[in-house]
């Protein structure tokens, strides 16, 4: 398993300093803004985000270098090769999420956002989301292999990103009552159930995904 991770980091290398660029285009204007609570979400959200989009690179790539027919014939078992690819997606969320949060530390210190219990549930958000895209895509490209995903992993991508954008511009709106109400009263909990929710949907995924591919001919 070792072997197979070091090969998804070798393999896309390349990749980082285009989504460091990416990440860096997209914080521009939300800076610009001077809302420094929303800039704070919203980079917390594209670096997650684009964490996650990293097992669909790594699937791009294998597919370029037809890593399928080669990995096979090494000692590993179908099931850890799926397993490698669970593995650095989940690691990819996690170095976002850490970037994310870096950047509010950075926004709390210039004293422009605060890290409460809103900002945990959001991250909670993000990080389910992250699970649940994962958990989606990664049997999808399997069974349909990347070209035929592509349009439904964008889908995927900016569906939970535009719901977190709408929820959190609800939040930060500071209105009483209503659905901001019932959401704020409802932190504790989404902190605690969505990440559970995403843990169980990375479980089953995985278990079909092994599935899938093992009835695979490459």
């Amino acid at each position: 398993m070792k072997g197979l991770l070091v090969k998804e980091f070798l393999g896309t290398k390349s990749f980082f300093r285009i989504y460091i660029f990416i990440i860096a285009i997209c914080l521009i204007p939300m800076i610009a803004t001077g809302d420094g609570e929303f800039s704070a979400g919203f980079a917390t959200g594209i670096c997650t985000f684009i964490g996650g989009m990293m097992c669909f690179t790594s699937f791009a790539y294998d597919a370029s270098s037809r890593w399928d027919k080669f990995v096979l014939t090494l000692p590993y078992t179908r099931r850890q090769i799926v397993g490698s690819k669970y593995a650095f997606s989940l690691i990819m969320v996690g170095i976002g999420m850490g970037i994310g949060f870096a950047l509010n530390l950075v926004f709390a210190a210039a004293r422009v956002a605060t890290i409460d219990m809103e900002v945990a549930a959001v991250m909670a958000m993000l990080v389910s989301f992250a699970f649940l895209f994962i958990s989606i895509v990664i049997p999808l490209i399997y069974k349909f292999g990347v070209e035929k995903s592509r349009i439904v992993v964008i889908i995927i991508f900016l569906v939970p990103f535009m719901a977190f954008i709408a929820i959190s511009n609800t939040m930060e709106s500071g209105v009483e009552g209503g659905f901001a109400g019932s959401l704020q009263s409802m932190l504790p909990l989404l902190m605690w159930l969505l990440p559970l929710i995403g843990v169980a949907a990375l479980a089953v995924s995985y278990q079909i995904a092994v599935r899938v591919y093992r009835n695979k001919e490459v």
